[in-house]
């Protein structure tokens, strides 16, 4: 494909796409299994992390006509634990029904009671829960699986004694860590332990829980959440996978910013993790259109195969290939605070029905019919406490 779909909406009061853009992402839809396959990038944002639940829920049911052939899922922050389950559906075989089992979890456990108060943490500073909780809501829906279907998953995490990397040949400290993880560490319980084991270190957010000790290049090491040196990954879901022709970015805050916060207090502390976080993801799909906007023009300079694969190997981007990158966005702000949403299922419904009304935006963006809406409202599992 040589289309690239940016989405959703600029306007926080439309969930449809603007004319020209539905017109170049029609082809979206039309996928055979020669066009490659998909790959899924999912954000954290703490109780927003709901978000993504919403827009898999829709994603992945068949219904939707979305053709999904998903091969690699990154993960960052409480966008791990998307990643983690959406991986394990992908390996067992039961991807459609993966968004809304997910969305239950992000209902009935992403709650404040997932919290293992520390007080030794408390007393250090050094954080105030363990992951124990998180790791119990892992062990209680990942099992070993008993399919064998091919899946990569990668999750962000920070660790924080550094790690020795190098630039131009040159010593130098890498404190982002990326958890590797074939299909197979879903095959039994003692790889899953490593699995939830990145899954909390990716997901520590730093102060409401302690540093995860995880196995970094040989060593242990205490980690934070991924979030804090990449929380939509990019480069990652393409990388060295020559095969994936088209990468869903999920997170939960608007593509466009109308309005600046107070800059002062906790709006203060949370807009600059906000800035950190948008601003990595900004040059990562500005460099992505970049260079889809080089490959189409090479395509059309060198329309001969040979020629055009040697013009890549001078360039160093041997195997390099069109990838359609589609986001997925709310078209504004969610309501309440990253943790608001552990504190009120509603607030965490409301996430998850954010996430479905832009993935049904994105549907109808690429086919000129509406889509089917789904049976069941996100309403009707508001009733409840945490």
């Amino acid at each position: 494909m040589r289309v690239v779909v940016k989405g959703p909406p600029p306007s926080p009061t439309s969930e449809a796409f603007p004319a020209t853009l539905r017109d170049r992402s029609m082809a979206a839809r039309e996928r055979t299994a020669e066009a490659g396959h998909d790959a899924f990038v999912l954000a954290g944002g703490v109780a927003k992390g709901a978000f993504a639940a919403g827009v898999l829920s829709v994603l992945t049911d068949p219904r939707a006509g979305v053709s999904l052939s998903t091969r690699r899922i990154v993960g960052a922050s409480s966008g791990s634990l998307n990643a983690a389950y959406l991986a394990y559906c992908a390996r067992a075989g039961t991807l459609a029904t993966s968004g809304k089992e997910l969305a239950d979890i992000w209902l009935d456990d992403a709650t404040y009671r997932a919290f293992d108060v520390s007080p030794r943490g408390v007393l250090t500073l050094a954080g105030l829960s363990t992951s124990r909780g998180l790791r119990d809501v892992l062990a209680r829906h990942i099992h070993p699986s008993r399919e064998h279907h091919r899946v990569d998953l990668r999750l962000l995490a920070t660790n924080m004694a550094g790690a020795l990397s190098s630039i131009g040949g040159q010593p130098a400290t890498t404190f982002e860590h990326v958890f590797r993880f074939e299909g197979s560490v879903f095959d039994d319980a003692e790889t899953l332990e490593d699995l939830f084991t990145a899954v909390c270190a990716s997901s520590a957010f730093p102060g409401a829980f302690l540093p995860v000790d995880a196995e970094v290049g040989g060593v242990v090491a205490p980690c934070l959440d991924g979030g804090i040196v990449n929380n939509a990954p990019l480069k990652h879901a393409i990388g060295d996978f020559r095969d994936v022709s088209r990468v869903f970015v999920i997170t939960p805050s608007p593509r466009v910013q109308h309005e600046a916060p107070q800059l002062r207090g906790v709006s203060l502390v949370t807009h600059l993790a906000d800035v950190l976080i948008q601003e990595r993801l900004f040059r990562d799909l500005r460099e992505a259109d970049c260079v889809n906007t080089a490959l189409a023009r090479l395509h059309a300079a060198f329309p001969a195969a040979d020629d055009r694969a040697r013009a890549l190997d001078a360039l160093g981007w041997t195997g390099r290939k069109l990838i359609e990158v589609i986001e997925i966005r709310p078209p504004a702000p969610l309501e309440g605070g990253a943790f608001d949403g552990l504190f009120s299922r509603q607030l965490r419904a409301s996430y998850i029905d954010a996430g479905e009304r832009a993935a049904r935006a994105w549907l109808r963006a690429t086919e000129p019919t509406p889509t089917t809406e789904r049976s069941a409202t996100r309403r009707e599992r508001m009733n409840g406490t945490p």
